[in-house]
């Protein structure tokens, strides 16, 4: 360690010392970063940093070397032999390149074999360049700091390797001072293992001031080469690493309001839930907007668009320490706060509300939206974020179905009823794809002779747990989950093929939902049916309430007459309840109006039934509109509104739903029930 010591103190020029650390250490610290962009890197781009590390490796230790070396003072005269010093650069450039493959490797220990290679080709550039350092007189070698020399350069480059490959940021500062330290202590114990035996040969060596310009104009050449290489290196790091900021960011927020997205926030969650010692409490807000779609189907998706970006904006400027908003997608958003008392959840719970509530001014339009709110609370409601994230949606499902803008608390009591409907909703899915339905026949038959006149088609759901599911409870699901469409073909080409395999030629009816009138593919798909199962246009009759014409008149009387010229009927059914008017009878020839059971069921009660039910059936025959009542279960009944002047009934009387057809002489027989006591002076007693 003495003669190490010694070398480095009185044997080298101290100011082309510290020059040659400070190539060492600029040169160490740009490995690092070129290091990093080799094992990034791919392909091409790979092979082009991987030979930019490798110049940049072999230039800073040879620069090193060579600048130390020039700081030795030999005593005697030195000469360079040019050949040999250029080959010494090479040989360390050429040997860093395998040395970088291997380091770059995933496996375990690749840095440090790949260091070694490099370490090794360090050493073999400096003994190489040593055997081009010509002095007059005797060099004979100490082979025992030869060999600790190499061992050093081998071990400390393997080992700064290792490290640079490592994701701690301590170890990729060390690394670059350990990459030196192995340059650096080769040289000089390498430079400790010479000794010279001098030879005055009367030669004419470099001269101090030769050494020193050689030294330093080397020094600036490495210098430039290697710290730009550092900087590339550094400037595509920091350019991948922006980069890789944009596109998280992108992936985590909403590319309309720049809120965070539904990952975003369930990552919020996770680390909320992970956080140990934060607060207490924790609420989990779901918000579906309730009048956002009357904006797009008013104003357009423009105009919904600036609608979201306001409200976000509001929203966020809303937002206090612990609070987050998030856009799930739609006009649905998210929200969670941690809370220490009650108190901050109802002040956050206000200032959402007043956020929605507040109208929106725009250029061509002004808006006022609310949302339905519900929310669930951490430890009482849920342990985790995708517990915490359900219930809160449960009770926002429930404000919904209550039409209330209040916020809505997670109660498992009354929630279950919501899970369970949006169980049967997802069942109800599965069944409409899979024709999981089953068609029920009711008879229609003509008051004046007694004969059938057709059925009424009738879907059934038989669930495979539940057991038979009422329409009343499986149809509004359907068009509340926008099944009701899918289904509604299903019923009609059902519907078509069952009645053309029928023996008699009566006609079947088939129910028509106020969202199928809207489909603009509607009359396609009611050609196709008939051509598809062969059944005859007057065999098939559409029924449909006037509420599904209310919402766009002209459209729907539109399709109507575009499907009455296929021939099929068009009957007006339910008629009497919500919106019926004599100007839609005005507007359409419908070739059916059906009264509704509810007027049927008071006529032997209430003599105002029976006033409203003879003026329907004159109003039909004036206009050419046979009237059929529905809902006949009584004799009594049979004979009143045969009285008034209705011309065929439907209803349990004659026969109930039923997957077979009726018997023709049952009817014949059902239609003769009517009381004698039933006349012209017939009144309510």
């Amino acid at each position: 360690m003495m003669r190490l010591a010694l070398c480095i103190g009185e044997e080298h020029d101290l100011r082309l010392t510290a020059l040659a650390v400070l190539i060492c250490l600029v040169g160490s610290a740009a490995t690092g970063q070129l290091f990093q962009r080799v094992k990034s890197a791919a392909g091409a781009v790979r092979a082009g940093w991987l030979m930019l590390a490798s110049v940049g490796i072999g230039t800073m230790v040879w620069s090193t070397h060579f600048v130390a070396m020039m700081g030795f003072r030999a005593k005697v005269p030195v000469t360079l032999d040019p050949g040999l010093t250029l080959l010494s650069l090479l040989v360390v450039i050429g040997l860093a390149v395998p040395g970088l493959i291997v380091a770059k490797k995933i496996a375990r220990g690749a840095g440090l074999a790949g260091g070694a290679i490099i370490g090794a080709g360090i050493a073999t550039m400096h003994y190489l360049g040593m055997s081009a350092y010509r002095v007059d007189g005797i060099v004979t070698w100490d082979w025992a700091y030869v060999s600790a020399s190499v061992l050093l350069s081998i071990a400390l480059t393997g080992a700064a390797f290792q490290l640079f490959g490592t994701n701690g940021r301590s170890a990729r500062i060390a690394a670059p001072g350990m990459l030196a330290l192995g340059v650096a202590l080769l040289h000089f114990t390498g430079m400790a293992a010479m000794n010279i035996a001098v030879l005055d040969l009367g030669g004419n060596g470099l001269s101090n001031l030769t050494q020193v310009l050689l030294a330093v104009s080397t020094s600036v050449g490495a210098l430039l080469v290697v710290g730009c290489a550092g900087v590339s290196a550094l400037i595509d790091g920091q350019t991948q690493n922006e980069a890789y900021r944009r596109l998280r960011r992108m992936a985590l927020h909403d590319g309309l309001t720049d809120l965070p997205n539904r990952m975003a926030f369930n990552e919020e969650l996770n680390r909320r839930f992970a956080v140990k010692g934060g607060a207490p409490c924790m609420a989990v807000v779901m918000l579906d907007l309730s009048r956002f779609k009357a904006v797009n189907d008013t104003h357009g998706h423009q105009a919904g668009d600036q609608l979201l970006i306001a409200l976000s904006a509001r929203l966020t400027a809303m937002l206090r320490t612990g609070e987050c908003v998030a856009r799930l997608g739609g006009d649905e958003f998210a929200a969670v706060i941690s809370f220490t008392e009650r108190g901050e959840l109802t002040s956050f719970l206000e200032r959402l509300q007043a956020a929605l509530d507040m109208p929106f001014a725009f250029e061509r339009f002004t808006a006022s939206i609310g949302a339905n709110i519900g929310v669930a609370l951490a430890v009482h409601d849920g342990f985790d974020a995708n517990t915490l994230l359900g219930k809160a949606d449960l009770a926002m499902y429930r404000a919904k179905s209550a039409h209330s803008d209040a916020p809505c608390f997670y109660d498992a009591r009354m929630d279950d009823a919501v899970r369970s409907r949006r169980d049967l909703g997802n069942d109800l899915r599965d069944a409409v794809q899979n024709g999981a339905f089953e068609l029920h026949y009711q008879v229609q038959a003509s008051i004046p002779t007694g004969e059938i006149t057709g059925y009424e088609a009738l879907v059934r759901w038989r669930h495979p747990t539940l057991g038979l599911v009422s329409p009343a409870t499986f149809i509004p699901l359907a068009e509340e989950t926008g099944q009701i469409v899918a289904l509604s073909i299903w019923i009609l080409r059902q519907a078509c093929f069952e009645a053309a395999l029928w023996t008699n030629r009566h006609v079947v009816s088939v129910n028509l939902s106020p969202l199928h009138l809207a489909d603009p593919r509607l009359v396609e798909t009611v050609q196709t049916a008939l051509i598809d199962t062969g059944l005859p246009p007057e065999r098939l009759a559409l029924e449909l309430t006037e509420s599904a014409i209310i919402h766009d008149r002209r459209y729907a009387l539109g399709q109507l007459k575009a499907l009455k010229a296929l021939g099929i009927s068009i009957a007006l059914d339910d008629f009497g309840v919500g919106y019926s008017s004599i100007d839609v009878l005005r507007a359409f020839a419908f070739d059916r109006i059906k009264l509704d059971a509810s007027f049927v069921a008071e006529i032997e009660r209430d003599e105002q039934a029976v006033s409203i039910l003879r003026s329907v059936a004159a109003l039909g025959a004036t206009l050419h509109m046979p009237v059929l009542a529905e809902g006949v279960e009584q004799p009594g009944q049979l004979a009143i509104v045969a009285r008034e002047g209705c011309t065929a009934i439907q209803g349990y009387l004659i026969g109930k739903p039923s997957r077979s057809l009726a018997d023709p002489d049952q009817v014949r027989r059902l239609m003769t029930l009517r009381p004698q006591a039933v006349d012209a002076d017939w009144h309510v007693a």
